[in-house]
């Protein structure tokens, strides 16, 4: 099996970025729009304030495939520094709904989503069609 491209090296590709600025640039494209200004700030005041947001960007960007999103958003969800006001009411951190957003249309336009089999292991749903029997056929 050939081996995908992560969204990270698909997105620097797309956006025609260094890796280095990877991180950087989701972040801003990730963090809910009222968060930009005041979450730089805190990271600032309090350069471990975005440690969850980074984690999340990092984990991520390793990713292949849709379908393992789902493990990092709920890793995200838990992350002990993903707490407080700021964090859960007010939203000054990253959306995983943007970052989900991101990653779906960074993999659906190099196609690497599409060209791999669903994640589904179910055949789809319904009964298998009956072939009519023609009863005069020898």
């Amino acid at each position: 099996m050939e081996r995908r491209d992560s969204f990270s090296v698909l997105y620097c590709q797309q956006h025609h970025l260094a890796p280095a600025r990877f991180v950087e640039d989701v972040l801003a494209q990730a963090l809910y729009p009222h968060a930009h200004v005041i979450f730089m700030f805190l990271v600032w005041l309090h350069p471990d304030y975005g440690t969850a947001d980074l984690d999340f960007i990092n984990g991520v960007g390793t990713l292949s495939r849709m379908h393992d999103f789902w493990a990092e958003a709920d890793y995200f969800a838990h992350h002990p520094r993903n707490l407080g006001l700021l964090r859960q009411r007010l939203r000054i951190r990253v959306s995983a709904q943007r970052l989900r957003r991101l990653m779906k249309e960074t993999l659906r336009v190099t196609g690497a989503e599409a060209a791999w089999p669903s994640a589904t292991p179910w055949p789809a749903r319904g009964p298998a069609p009956i072939e009519k029997v023609d009863a005069g056929a020898p």
